[in-house]
């Protein structure tokens, strides 16, 4: 028992430090988004001119923010959309929730799969020009590998005891 408790000890704090770099990741693609973007209507306005590539990028950072956002959302209070639970009794909401993250866990994974293949073939059919343009959609899979691993360390974990209750 020992053992098993301390294993979720070290799960939760992996998960604590996974929450961390994810929220740096987002807070520094927020930041980038912004200057890029003031500094892009300061160029446009004043000096008739821009940064090439700068609109595919600041788009592409806009996905960085709300992926990163969502996993964010997802790690705090999983979204439910599941109706069943709303007609059940605490102890059986206990009970399902497990298998609730294990599927959640299999659903990711099979979407991990599809979009890494989809980054991937994007990535070799592009033109060696605009490689960064392709390097930039790692985001969807990278995506949902993260929610992957999170819905996986809390079927690991338990459930979150909850901190506030939402009215």
């Amino acid at each position: 028992m020992e053992a098993y408790t301390r294993n979720r000890s070290l799960f939760a704090k992996i998960e604590s430090k996974l929450t961390r770099i994810e929220s740096l990741i987002a807070s520094i693609s927020m930041v980038i988004m912004l200057v890029l973007s003031l500094l892009e209507i300061i160029l446009r306005n004043f000096f008739h001119t821009g940064i090439p590539g700068a609109s595919i990028l600041i788009q592409y950072l806009v996905l960085w923010v709300s992926f990163f956002g969502a996993i964010l959302a997802v790690r705090e209070r999983h979204i439910k959309i599941d109706v069943a639970i709303a007609f059940v009794n605490d102890i059986w909401r206990r009970r399902l929730e497990r298998p609730i993250f294990l599927f959640s866990t299999l659903v990711c994974g099979i979407l991990f799969w599809h979009a890494s293949r989809f980054w991937w073939d994007e990535w070799a059919s592009s033109n060696p020009d605009e490689r960064w343009v392709a390097a930039l959609g790692i985001i969807f899979p990278v995506t949902f590998c993260l929610l992957m691993l999170h819905f996986a360390l809390r079927a690991i974990i338990g459930p979150r005891s909850p901190k506030r209750v939402v009215k």
